[in-house]
């Protein structure tokens, strides 16, 4: 009956895939007939690359810059592949040094596969060596491919997918926060509110993480979405923690202070002018300045929201390209640092990533023989950052080369010549651009698509043969690299999850002891909220794969570490609204210097620590809380 479900719902499900893969199937069509008749049938491997970058790119919102970056790196890498096709030093060098680049470049443990259309234009570049005539022909080519990815990707973005820019995803964030703060107001037990302000905060950690730069560049649209992910953090952090929501709900003034907010977020949105933005500022001042709730969690959200709004009033949202001029180099060199850590996954990925394209693209250049090409190509395509994603292509692509080598042994003889071979051709990759990466179905077409472009220099039997002779030597060469060679398997990431999640807790206390001595730029420690929530959310999801009698361990230990950092954020902005008094400055600053040491790794004695120098107040409740949390901690940890 399962089988036979799923044979109804295909015709269905291939329409779904044809269509969303249909932009990208006619891109490739025109590039293939394009470059084949003004430039020949040799140089179509460029197209390949172009369109690589259309699939991975159409979805995106392009800036300018971005359409000229898309036209002038992959130039760049041609340049770079042909020098590594120059002698066996340039190869071994550039393809050490080339993908360890683009790794570091694009990519990171929240966007795994950023480096891969780059990467992959310099891998496909290099397969089939040039000379020096038939390159200048081939980077033409290359040239024509990349300048029709700008117009194609523009008449995309406006004809079939528009793509939201920052201005208006603020304003609609806007709009959102003042009905959620509605919503709340009325019905304080609303479950699908709080997993909006939660799933809203990550969207903008998201958005915040994606602006990053190969460089430590001031950027006030990253800054705007740290903003905004902390300002819906803080309100999930009130509707999450049950006991301080019952709390801020029993409050006497808590329908009027939600409504009062929600107009206010609602005034900000509509503020159109420099005059109008400036009241609004004014008055939120004399909302801060009034202390007009008692003590409480329903007091400390109110004023870190605004707070937070305040920020917003002086600082208007406008799009701005990140600037040099406030270069911050030591910043720079220190995460610089810890990313060349064996311990992180750029490091790692970027090891594997180099020997395993240097030994195959060495072999292939040294080799004298049909089509060696093939090896670099099954091996790049076979490691991924994941050892377990690696794994698993290892069985689905030997599968589907197996299957694909078939159907062409089976058809080829039936083609009606040359012109049946780019039609089968062309109706293969068509197919492939339908189906997933990684399934065992996806290279049965790229391996029907490849073999009979390859009937075209050698016999059908033979090119077979060599496809799947080529592949063993990749799968075994991807298995020795995974196996000794750092590998990044799920459960040694989570474990280096878990130490980030203390280290990023130890880093905020020692924002807090910068804060307790002089101003702190918002952007900082929403930069590290914005972190230890995608590094939280990542190990959340390896837990939640966890059989239930393995995960409860772990399961207490995350929710832990959660409401750890919620009072720890909740400390940091007392701090920056003004709420503390003098006298908690000193105590506080003591204590945060003797939990910080403690964190990493977590010791004992961080049980033996307490808040009774701090005077009575909504500071002391929260590191009560926080140590009491800590000493759970502790207690978990043993069993994980």
């Amino acid at each position: 009956m399962a089988a036979l479900s799923t044979l109804r719902g295909f015709p269905s499900l291939f329409r779904s895939r044809l269509k969303e893969a249909l932009p990208t199937i006619l891109f490739y069509v025109v590039q293939f007939v394009l470059v084949s008749l003004i430039f020949g049938q040799r140089y179509i491997i460029v197209v390949t690359c172009s369109t690589t970058l259309f699939q991975i790119r159409r979805r995106a919102h392009n800036l300018p810059s971005d359409y000229v970056r898309l036209f002038l790196v992959p130039l760049l890498i041609c340049l770079l592949a042909y020098a590594a096709t120059r002698n066996v030093v340039l190869c071994v060098v550039l393809n050490l040094a080339v993908p360890v680049f683009l790794v570091f470049w694009k990519s990171s443990q929240f966007a795994p596969k950023g480096y891969l259309g780059f990467a992959m234009t310099f891998v496909f570049m290099e397969l089939r060596p040039p000379t020096p005539s038939e390159f200048r022909t081939q980077f033409l080519a290359a040239i024509f491919c990349f300048a029709l990815l700008i117009p194609a990707l523009a008449l995309y973005n406006r004809l079939l997918h528009q793509t939201p820019d920052p201005a208006k995803q603020i304003d609609t964030a806007l709009v959102r926060l003042s009905q959620l703060l509605e919503l709340l107001a009325k019905d304080g037990s609303n479950a699908a509110v709080r997993k909006e302000l939660y799933d809203t905060a990550q969207k903008f950690h998201r958005l915040g993480y994606d602006r990053r730069h190969l460089f430590h560049l001031p950027d006030k649209q990253k800054r705007y979405y740290h903003l905004f992910a902390l300002l819906f953090q803080r309100a999930s952090y009130l509707v999450t923690d049950e006991a301080a929501w019952q709390e801020a709900r029993e409050t006497p003034a808590f329908p009027e202070v939600m409504d009062a907010l929600s107009d206010l977020v609602r005034r900000l949105h509509e503020a159109d002018s420099s005059a109008a933005l400036e009241a609004l500022a004014d008055e939120i001042q004399h909302k801060l300045e009034e202390n007009f709730l008692p003590q409480g969690r329903l007091r400390i959200f109110a004023r870190s929201v605004l707070h937070m709004l305040l920020l917003l009033c002086r600082e208007p949202f406008s799009p701005t390209r990140p600037s040099f001029r406030s270069h911050f180099w030591r910043d720079w060199w220190m995460n610089f640092r810890q990313r060349l850590s064996p311990d992180s996954f750029e490091f790692r990925f970027a090891l594997r990533l180099a020997v395993v394209l240097t030994v195959s693209c060495t072999v292939s250049f040294l080799w004298d023989f049909e089509h060696t090409y093939w090896f670099p190509l099954h091996a790049f395509l076979l490691l991924q950052p994941s050892y377990e994603e690696s794994a698993h292509r290892m069985v689905t692509r030997p599968i589907g080369t197996a299957i694909g080598c078939l159907l062409v042994h089976l058809v080829y003889p039936y083609l009606p010549g040359l012109p049946g071979i780019f039609v089968f051709s062309l109706v293969m990759i068509a197919l492939m651009y339908c189906c997933t990466p990684g399934t065992w179905v996806h290279p049965i077409f790229s391996t029907s698509f490849a073999l009979t472009m390859a009937t075209l220099t050698v016999e059908e039997t033979e090119a077979i043969q060599l496809r799947l002779f080529y592949l063993a030597m990749a799968v075994v060469l991807v298995l020795l690299v995974n196996r000794f060679l750092l590998p990044s398997r799920k459960d040694l990431q989570f474990r280096r999850n878990l130490r980030s999640l203390f280290y990023l807790q130890s880093v905020y206390w020692g924002v807090v002891q910068r804060s307790l001595r002089d101003p702190v730029d918002p952007a900082l420690y929403s930069e590290l909220l914005s972190q230890f929530h995608m590094v939280y959310h990542e190990a959340a999801s390896y837990i939640a794969q966890l059989p239930p009698d393995e995960g409860s361990g772990y399961r207490t230990m995350q929710l832990t570490l959660w409401n750890m950092f919620s009072e720890l954020e909740q400390v940091e902005c007392l701090i920056q609204t003004g709420a503390l008094s003098p006298e908690e400055y000193a105590p506080l600053e003591e204590l945060a210097s003797r939990i910080r040491t403690r964190l990493i790794p977590p010791q004992p004695s961080l049980a033996e620590l307490t808040e009774e120098s701090l005077p009575q107040g909504d500071l002391r409740g929260m590191l009560e809380r926080y140590l009491q949390n800590a000493r759970l901690l502790l207690t978990c940890l043993p069993k994980v």
